[in-house]
């Protein structure tokens, strides 16, 4: 039988902690060769009827142990807006406010379809789980305040997973929206048991932390290298997407550390006139350059050296990858088998006799 599983089962089974350790466990089996993964590949058609490009993305990811495989996938029609000098990007499927993004889960033992989850809960929970792991291995073992640009739910994710890795003493948060981050202040502080402080500038979240996690959808950058010297030494930085810090940071840090090696870890995005610009326009491109970061897997399996003095500054380049849909979406499905929760569907609907 497979499981067909919905946001309100992840919801109910899966908890913020064993997610990291799921995310350790998995960025160490690929260090040592025993998980792989494939980069996420867009397809743009122009041809939505409302908003301006269609979207399709997908992500693959495997591992060992336990032997799985999990495909994501998402369609997504495309909006661009300006919003208080940022541009902001906006998606949705079928009318806004609603989203389709699934996966399929595989045991590899045998080939059978064993899960199918939304992945709104889970989509949040395994990006934020991977900037957990990051921060236990790259943050300054004493870092305890932590800045957050954006109030949305990575950065609820973010907040909460750094949480179970480091002793926080407060978050600050900063979003445009005055609404948005006291709305966040207040969940969060109660989540978390500490101080949650809603700021009304970039700078005042940012001023005398440990530890910066940018969680928005801006299209420019929010983040520019010039804040590192409102940081407390050793700063550990984290992003959610390619956009949100600009160039000068990548040269500006002492450190950065990747998912994964090659030409999927490195975006150049070019002057700032082409990032304020939608893909649509000419101006508008995004160009990768192989690179050669070190590995976060590679630090978790004791290959190489992490933070090695408490003055470094540390960028973590926290690329999505599959495999985070197969470790936390195995640790899903094995919680809602334990749990007796979940839909049961016929294994005999996704089998053939093609051979007769």
């Amino acid at each position: 039988m497979a499981l067909l599983i919905n946001n309100d089962v992840t919801g109910r089974v899966l908890e913020m902690g064993d997610a990291v350790q799921a995310m350790e466990d998995v960025l160490r089996q690929y260090a040592e060769g025993m998980a792989t993964f494939q980069p996420r590949i867009d397809l743009w058609s122009p041809t939505a009827a409302v908003g301006d490009y269609y979207r399709w993305g997908s992500l693959l990811g495997a591992m060992a142990n336990p032997p799985t495989l999990a495909f994501r996938f998402k369609s997504d029609i495309m909006r661009w807006t300006d919003y208080r000098g940022v541009q902001t990007e906006d998606w949705f499927c079928v009318e806004p406010g609603r989203y389709c993004g699934f996966i399929i889960l595989i045991d590899t033992s045998n080939g059978e379809i064993i899960g199918l989850l939304n992945d709104g809960i889970l989509q949040h929970v395994r990006v934020g789980a991977t900037a957990g792991v990051g921060a236990k291995y790259l943050a300054r073992e004493d870092a305890s305040v932590l800045g957050v640009l954006g109030s949305g739910g990575m950065a609820r994710t973010y907040a909460e997973a750094i949480s179970c890795v480091r002793n926080l003493e407060e978050v600050r948060v900063y979003s445009p929206t005055p609404e948005n981050r006291e709305k966040f202040a207040e969940e969060m502080s109660a989540k978390l048991g500490v101080p949650v402080v809603p700021c009304d500038s970039t700078e005042s979240a940012l001023t005398d932390v440990d530890m910066v996690a940018t969680c928005t959808d801006s299209r420019v950058p929010v983040y520019k290298a010039e804040m590192l010297r409102l940081h407390r030494p050793g700063v550990f930085l984290v992003r959610c997407r390619y956009d949100e810090m600009d160039d000068a940071t990548f040269d500006t840090v002492d450190r950065i550390f990747v998912n994964a090696t090659g030409a999927y870890t490195d975006l150049i995005l070019g002057s700032e006139e082409s990032r304020a610009k939608r893909p649509t326009d000419d101006a508008y491109r995004r160009r990768y350059k192989a690179t050669d970061y070190p590995m976060l897997a590679d630090v978790i399996a004791g290959k190489i050296d992490g933070r090695t003095s408490p003055e470094q500054t540390i960028f973590y380049h926290n690329t999505s990858a599959g495999l985070q849909f197969a470790a936390v979406g195995r640790l899903v499905y094995e919680r809602a088998v334990a749990a007796g929760l979940g839909m049961q569907i016929p294994i005999d609907w996704f089998l053939q006799d093609i051979r007769n």
